[in-house]
């Protein structure tokens, strides 16, 4: 049997654990137009949860049109753009009727139309040479409005705090928000794991997206719900864990989608060969581990001294009190203004984030720091 567990893909169906209440949350969000703003830590399942619930909505409610659209890696407003137009066979398959639509739409730009080879639907890339970007939004804008008149549509813009890097964000933002506002059968699902970026740009009154979604933080998933979920899969390859051990391994992880799904990838592998003993979940970790060493320690070599101690600051002291003479004296840092600086700069890099206090935000990098730094 192929090894159900996987962490570098998006997961749905039997492979995604639980979250049945943010399932239904976000449904009725969708089913009443009411725009969200679904934010969590990396690599938590939130571009997976996306998915699944569209998933939910093809079986049981198909009237509902799902557009999901992966921001990430954009760098303009003619990627942010492109990337749409690219996704509209999703609401439209049939490419006559795509293409009908667009001549009747599409004012003073030019286009391009292709078939995917992996998905044999047609495939639109805007021509933006001589056309003012501004016209080819609101061209683009209206189309999404035009689908909405005959279905209800819920369109994910996923990784959306990309949009406040571009060069001319702060205008990009007040023209897609124009149109946004105005249409009241799209539900808009703009979800991310920037919170810093987020936050500025649904919460910051001078900011165009101020409070234009609910504002949905996506949770730890509890342990109760991950031990059945672990421990079907494992059954149906004849693997027997106990809950015991599988609340252990919840626990090593501290809850963490990615690193469980990581962790339980290994132990499928390890249990073909192996039966489980005491030292199985130090073992697995530490194999992890050194699976990122390559990474991690080029990460560290990047760093300057004192983003260095700082790191080793936040690791001594669990994050907190970490302007304390005495703690500023164990990694050496003269000031805490030095401090300040490079946990401003560790924020910026995603290396830390904080909740309360500051929190090395990759698990497994923590545990590298803590054997090697």
């Amino acid at each position: 049997m192929k090894n159900p567990f996987t962490y570098s893909n998006i997961v749905t169906g039997p492979y995604f654990c639980n979250r049945k209440k943010e399932q239904e949350d976000l449904i009725e969000f969708i089913k009443s137009s009411q725009n969200v703003l679904l934010y969590s830590h990396r690599r938590t399942g939130k571009s997976s949860l996306i998915k699944q619930v569209f998933l939910n909505i093809k079986q049981h409610s198909p009237e509902i049109g799902t557009l999901y659209i992966d921001l990430y890696g954009t760098t303009s407003e003619k990627e942010f753009m492109a990337r749409v137009f690219q996704q509209l066979n999703v609401l439209e398959t049939n490419t006559d009727k795509l293409l009908k639509l667009l001549r009747s739409s599409i004012d003073k730009f030019s286009f391009q139309i292709s078939v995917d080879p992996n998905t044999n639907l047609p495939t639109i890339t805007p021509a933006f040479k001589s056309a003012d970007e501004s016209l080819v939004l609101k061209n683009l804008m209206e189309l999404l409005e035009k689908f909405s008149t005959k279905r209800k549509i819920v369109i994910a813009l996923d990784e959306f705090q990309e949009v406040a890097k571009y060069t001319n964000a702060d205008s990009f933002e007040k023209q897609l928000r124009s149109f946004v506002q105005q249409q009241s059968n799209i539900c808009y699902i703009f979800s991310g794991s920037q919170q810093h970026l987020l936050t500025a740009m649904f919460q910051s009154q001078n900011r165009a997206f101020y409070q234009q979604a609910a504002s949905y933080p996506l949770k730890q998933i509890e342990t109760k719900h991950y031990i059945p979920w672990m421990k079907k899969l494992f059954n149906n390859g004849n693997l027997s864990i106990g809950k015991a051990n599988l609340k252990k391994i919840v626990e090593q992880f501290k809850n963490h989608p990615m690193y469980i799904q990581l962790f339980c990838f290994f132990l499928w592998r390890e249990l073909q060969y192996n039966s489980w003993t005491n030292e199985t979940i130090n073992i697995i970790e530490r194999s992890m581990i050194d699976q990122k060493h390559l990474e991690y320690q080029t990460l560290w070599d990047n760093l300057s001294i004192n983003q260095k101690k700082t790191l080793k600051l936040v690791l001594i002291n669990d994050g907190q009190n970490l302007f304390a003479a005495e703690a500023l004296i164990i990694v050496n840092i003269k000031t805490a203004s030095i401090v300040t600086r490079c946990l401003k700069s560790l924020s910026e890099k995603e290396i830390l984030i904080k909740n309360g206090k500051y929190i090395i935000q990759d698990l497994l990098l923590k545990k590298w720091l803590a054997l090697n730094a």
